[in-house]
């Protein structure tokens, strides 16, 4: 028996996974460069506000599914234990070396001195989808880690994954239309299993007033509609952030 088989991790992964880890982009305000000096100097951005654990909380607590009812939430360190089932993948050789923190599969990425709160990962209609919201810290902050997130989607578009002769592959790829929140950016990664199923996963990141959004939706059997649970999710998040 294969203790450590890729065909058993990764069937763990896409029934447990909730997707991604991408780049974003903000647009930042400018002073003109041919200001006179003379002129009234531009006011300081007010910066964006910072939301404790508990504002956090109370957001993704009025997520609604299509039926009208409210999933659980999750915080802190719990929000991040939901990943462990795709972080044992980890234990595999990956190719290239430089991914091997698996970004392209989504899981959950806290940033140190944040706050963050999410749903439990929850199935709507073929996939299991989940919604996490990031603050506390500095807009930049958050910036700096979708640049950072981005930059490996870049290199990691192919990667395989080994163990004990089994081998799974993963490529990822940018997609539009998913959501309506401006800054968007968006994430498809297919995976394929050494037994040659597949699942797709879907993730998505935009910064919104000072609070990173991020959902994810996946599936075992690559079923459509992906793209348009973790828009909704997105949609619905930034609706609640004032």
């Amino acid at each position: 028996m294969k203790k450590n088989s890729l065909l058993g991790f990764g069937a763990s992964a896409l029934v447990l996974l909730a997707l991604t880890a991408c780049g974003g982009s903000t647009t930042a305000s400018q002073a003109s460069a041919s200001a006179p000096a003379s002129e009234t100097a531009t006011p300081t951005p007010t910066p964006a506000k910072q939301y404790t654990n508990e504002e956090l909380v109370g957001l993704v607590g009025q997520v609604k599914e299509a039926d009208g009812t409210s999933r659980a939430v999750v915080s802190g360190q719990e929000l991040v234990a939901q990943y462990e089932a795709v972080r044992v993948l980890t234990k595999a050789t990956i190719e290239p070396a430089d991914c091997a923190n698996l970004g392209t599969l989504g899981t959950y990425q806290s940033i140190d001195g944040s706050t963050s709160a999410g749903t439990t990962r929850s199935k709507t209609g073929d996939f299991i989808t989940s919604l996490a919201l990031t603050s506390g810290v500095d807009a930049g902050l958050l910036q700096a880690s979708l640049d950072k997130s981005e930059s490996q989607i870049e290199a990691c578009k192919k990667v395989t994954l080994s163990a004990e002769g089994d081998t799974m592959t993963l490529t990822t790829e940018k997609i539009s239309g998913v959501g309506n929140v401006p800054g968007t950016v968006a994430l498809k990664t297919l995976m394929v299993m050494p037994d040659g199923k597949a699942g797709a996963i879907y993730s998505a990141h935009a910064i919104k007033d000072g609070v990173l959004i991020f959902a994810t939706a996946s599936s075992n059997d690559a079923a459509s509609g992906g793209p348009e649970a973790a828009g909704a999710l997105m949609d619905q998040a930034a609706a609640l952030i004032k």
